[in-house]
């Protein structure tokens, strides 16, 4: 056996039998300059020198040999070898969803089967391809992943492989041993081939840590060497010269170049009984077992007698297995215990993983007897032997996002827990989690219900309607305290599914869940009833206290309104769309701006687009919200008959037409993230550009607006600035400007947000006019949205007047501009607005007509200096007026220029979401043309499709870019989503078909990528916001 390891003998030229002419030549120059006077000691070293040159001759032919084996074999097994490309479609267990490529290599050429790792193969849905040497591309379909042991197989169709011979590559676990000479053939670090060589330095090594909440193997040696193995070479054969496998590449350390090999004893059993169509039976009794050498045994208690015992019955064993961990409520829980030593199972002499389990995997739902010691005492045990299967889960549910599934024995072996009765593990929160996108951990009850399993979480959760509160209670992983939270049920925004694994097809079998009870009357009839009740022990404690209540002046009555009047706003963003990302939580501060409809408006931070689900914290109650309207702010609306009848709301005083100057008095009135209201008296500090740059993607941000910053701030969520006015016994407050978060991004791509005052009359009242007057004129919130402003379709700065005097300004505009900065802001610190960039526009000939440049300076519109971005906004929001005279300042000379203003873009008529093989698209919206190249040709700057963002292991990450536009499918041009959706409708691709998609940068550069179409996990879906706001989807 092992002369088939050794290097075959070579009959080339290159294995000369004498020794070859340059050497003999050598030999003899050698000979001819080093003749001693000595004949004696002359003779000797002549021999020696010919000795070493000979057997150095000896060794260098014996490298070529083995070098020319070892290419022999290469040439040979690289045909058997394919690089994997993988997507996990569904976060599940250990697993996250995303794209990976790895390696696998043919063990059954007749039968298609690859075998790869376990975290290759995966137990997540996945879709997989391999490519072999000659770039020869297949489809695969796992077929097996085992519950620990890190190997699985996947199958494949041999006669979809024309043009390669494809080799098996022979498993030949028994020729493993220390210093092996070996070779790692397998897709490194995505190189398509890469080969590392070795020597196997140990056999006997404990299975690699990866760390916390991953997958990690148990119960197993593992071999190892030093061929510094990375990314993409997993699933690698670990290769002899005869180009037999010996172990499977598992893993490397990142502090050196150790690699980590997997034994072959169990793969061969595995495949043996997939290539004779038997199932693969696994075993457990939910023990960790270590290996221990008998020198620690010693120390653990084990009797010398014992040792001298077991190393007769084996004298190359150099230890016993050891219990590491128990499981509660497993098999051998409260008759193992760690440190227990394990002799003997059934009678047989153990003292290796691999004779241990070939008896449990042979023995499920029997029993066996154990042979054991406990320091010095021995003890025998009688366990049956539990599936392993039956604890390792192969279905999941999808709802509202989040991913829910039954513990693992991989999970629950982590964190030393009880797999029975654990609770519904989350491996992906979605709705259950509206800060984050988090996962790992246990959904124990939902609606006061408990969810010990999935079975009895999918029979809660099929009862609750969409759009329902309910209380929660979970638990960390490891952790026995309990924590509860109130989530709504979310079944508008994501289809709801039920996928179980069918590895005779190799995918996911989807069914889904069903619509939940339409109990929307019963709902209502129950919340009010519940209302009813809690208003009238509400009324009675108001109306006790009014009793006792002393009589509040004006000036602290108009306070208590405006506290009153504060909102807490909570928002949730299923997914990222408008440049906004789902992975980060939304809140802030929303103030009452009307009762008939009810408004509320909050910052752009808190809501960021129409597309979210939204709750109102209204003194204490909370409420669903939508999406009215977007401007500066967002303007949301609620229902007032969802609160309790207790709660009385007012709409503070505004003052529309405050002038707020700098060194004005004004109170900061706002809420913290506990809810409780703070107050702070200060002063205006300074009144200027709120100053945000482009970020990336393209999001909605304050541009040409100013900001009102304060001397002394207080730490809230956002809030109001408010002012007194009125005099004597008629003083109170009214609110001047919003105490909101400004959003931006810093050069590093992060997100930063800062507090500013924005003034309600002027940024906030004008558009609130149009949607009061749009609901009393019997509109509906999916046609208000359409009451878009205008822009100029520039950005502006600020410019200190020293250096605009080196731009031309004259020194009489510099008095008049000191002057109206003195009287307008009370400000010494005059500035002018200067132009920083203009913006293309869909209407180019308008847009171009508009003679405005960067770097001009904006003197007077209509005749009116312009000393502040106020002054900008004032003349946009003049509607009686189609253009404007503008008076600039250009190359140190004044000009008149008209400038019209355009309309800015936005989604048009029924909002719409379309998710495409995991790509979320959109039409155009304002703040992504802001970033498009001003001369672009080829980008839409109307509708069109925009790709908001792609999901992790969807077909299309990787291949279709966020933050692009899709301009062509199958080289057909697409104008909009409708025109999108109908092309799908009429197209009706295939799963596997390759789809041809053109699209542009906001640069104009083009691409042309391939997508693979999946309807299996990625169906088409159409979501559509309905004439109530509300949102809804359906499949295309």
């Amino acid at each position: 056996m092992n002369a088939s390891l050794e290097a075959p003998q070579l009959t080339s030229p290159l294995t000369p039998t004498s020794p070859p002419h340059f050497l003999k030549k050598n030999i003899s120059q050698v000979h001819k300059s080093s003749i001693p006077t000595d004949a004696t000691r002359g003779t000797d070293s002549l021999f020696h020198a010919d000795h070493n040159l000979l057997l150095a001759f000896q060794q260098q032919m014996s490298a070529i040999a083995n070098e020319q084996a070892w290419d022999k074999t290469i040439e040979r097994v690289v045909k058997g070898v394919v690089s994997i490309k993988a997507a996990t479609v569904r976060s599940f267990d250990t697993e996250c969803s995303g794209d990976y490529t790895a390696t696998g290599f043919v063990v059954d050429k007749k039968r298609g089967i690859i075998l790869s790792n376990r975290h290759v193969v995966n137990p997540a849905p996945i879709i997989a391809t391999a490519v072999f040497v000659n770039y020869e591309e297949v489809p695969l379909q796992p077929i097996y992943r085992d519950p620990v042991h890190d190997f699985g197989f996947f199958k494949f169709d041999p006669d979809k492989i024309k043009f390669l011979d494809v080799e098996e590559i022979e498993l030949r676990p028994d020729l493993a041993k220390v210093g092996l000479s070996i070779k790692v053939v397998g897709n490194d670090s995505g190189e398509k081939l890469s080969i590392l060589g070795s020597t196997l330095a140990r056999l006997d090594r404990g299975a690699p840590k990866y760390g916390d909440d991953v997958y990690e193997d148990f119960n197993t040696f593992y071999y190892q060497a030093a061929t510094g193995t990375s990314g993409g070479s997993s699933g690698s054969p670990v290769l002899n010269i005869a180009g037999q496998a010996i172990a499977l590449n598992a893993g490397g350390s990142k502090r050196s170049a150790s690699s980590f090999y997997l034994p072959l004893d169990r793969i061969v059993r595995a495949l043996k009984c997939l290539q004779a169509g038997f199932p693969i039976t696994r075993g457990t009794i939910q023990t960790e077992f270590i290996h221990r050498s008998y020198d620690e045994l010693r120390r653990l208690g084990l009797q010398s007698e014992v040792e001298t015992m077991c190393r007769a019955r084996r004298p190359s064993s150099t230890g016993l297995l050891t219990v590491a961990k128990v499981l509660p409520d497993g098999p051998a829980c409260g008759q193992l215990e760690p440190g227990d030593i394990l002799i003997a199972s059934d009678d047989k002499h153990i003292d290796n993983f691999v004779d241990f389990w070939d008896i449990l995997d042979d023995s499920i739902n029997r029993p066996i007897k154990l042979t054991l010691y406990r320091g010095q005492m021995p003890f025998f045990v009688t366990l049956t032997i539990q599936d392993l299967h039956s604890i390792t889960p192969s279905r999941f549910l999808e709802v509202g996002g989040g991913i829910f599934h039954d513990l693992s024995y991989q999970q629950a072996r982590s964190y030393g827990m009880s797999l029975k009765n654990a609770g519904t593990f989350v491996a992906l929160s979605g709705m259950f989690d509206w800060t984050a996108i988090s996962r790992n951990f246990l959904i124990t009850s939902i609606a006061n219900k408990p969810t010990p399993n999935l079975e009895e979480f999918i029979d809660v959760i099929k009862s609750i309607p969409d759009g329902k509160r309910v209380p929660i209670r979970s638990r960390d992983l490891g952790q026995s305290r309990e924590s509860t939270d109130l989530v709504q049920i979310d079944r508008h925004f994501h289809l709801d599914h039920l996928f179980i694994r069918n590895d005779v097809k190799g995918i996911w079998d989807c069914f889904p869940l069903g619509a939940a009870e339409d109990s929307k009357v019963s709902k209502v009839q129950s919340e009010s009833s519940e209302s009813m009740e809690v208003s009238d022990v509400s009324n009675a404690v108001i109306d006790d206290a009014a009793d006792v209540e002393e009589e509040e002046d004006q000036l602290q009555k108009s306070l208590t309104v405006i506290k009153d009047s504060l909102v807490y706003v909570t928002a949730r963003l299923p997914f990222s769309v408008y440049g906004w990302t789902s992975c980060r939580p939304y809140y802030g501060i929303g103030t009452l701006l009307s009762l008939d409809p009810p408004i509320v408006a909050c910052d752009r931070a808190a809501v960021p687009c129409e597309v979210v689900d939204i709750l109102l914290t209204i003194q204490h109650h909370t409420v669903s919200a939508r999406v009215v309207a977007m401007g500066k702010v967002a303007y949301l609306t609620f229902d007032l008959e969802s609160l309790p009848s207790h709660v009385k709301l007012s709409v503070p005083e505004f003052n529309n037409d405050a002038d707020i100057k700098i060194k004005d008095d004004v109170v900061i009135v706002g809420l913290n993230n506990s809810h409780a209201i703070v107050e702070k008296p200060t002063k205006v500090n300074a009144l200027s550009d709120v100053s945000t740059a482009k970020c990336n993607p393209p999001r909605a941000r304050l541009v040409n607006v100013e900001g009102i910053s304060v001397v002394d701030t207080v730490t809230c969520d956002g809030g109001v600035l408010a002012q007194k006015f009125g005099e004597g016994s008629q003083e109170r407050y009214h609110i001047a400007a919003l105490w909101i978060n400004a959003s931006s991004q810093n050069s590093g791509g992060n997100d930063t947000f800062w507090k500013t005052g924005l003034h309600y009359g002027v940024y906030v009242k004008p558009l609130l006019d149009n949607i009061i007057s749009n609901f009393k004129g019997g509109k509906l919130i999916s046609e208000i949205k359409s009451t878009n402003t205008r822009t100029f379709n520039f950005e502006c700065g600020e410019m200190s007047l020293s250096t605009a005097t080196g731009h031309g300004l004259s020194s009489c505009r510099v008095r008049q501009f000191t002057k109206l900065a003195k009287k307008r802001m009370n400000s010494s610190n005059a500035k002018v607005v200067s132009v920083f960039e203009k913006f293309p526009h869909y209407d180019k000939e308008t847009n171009d007509q508009n003679d405005i440049k960067s770097g001009d300076i904006i003197l007077e519109i209509e005749g009116q200096p312009i000393v502040r971005h106020l002054d900008l906004e004032k003349h946009l929001q003049n509607s009686e007026r189609d253009s404007f005279e503008f008076c600039i300042l250009r190359s140190n000379q004044e000009k008149r220029v008209i400038i019209k203003p355009l309309p800015l873009v936005g989604p048009q008529e029924n909002m719409r979401v379309v998710q495409w093989n995991g790509a979320f698209l959109h039409e155009t919206f304002s703040e992504a043309i802001e970033e498009v190249t001003y001369n672009s040709k080829l980008v839409p700057l109307r509708r069109g499709v925009y790709v908001g963002s792609v999901s992790y292991g969807a077909p299309a990450l990787n291949n279709i870019r966020p933050a692009q536009w899709i301009v062509e499918v199958n080289d057909e041009k697409v104008d909009n989503i409708d025109h999108f959706i109908e092309i799908v409708q009429r197209r009706r691709w295939k799963d596997g078909d390759f789809i041809r998609v053109k699209q542009v940068s906001r640069k104009d550069v083009t691409s042309v990528v391939s997508v693979q179409v999946n309807e299996q996990y990625w169906p088409t879906r159409r979501l559509e916001r309905t004439s109530s706001g509300t949102w809804e989807h359906s499949l295309v």
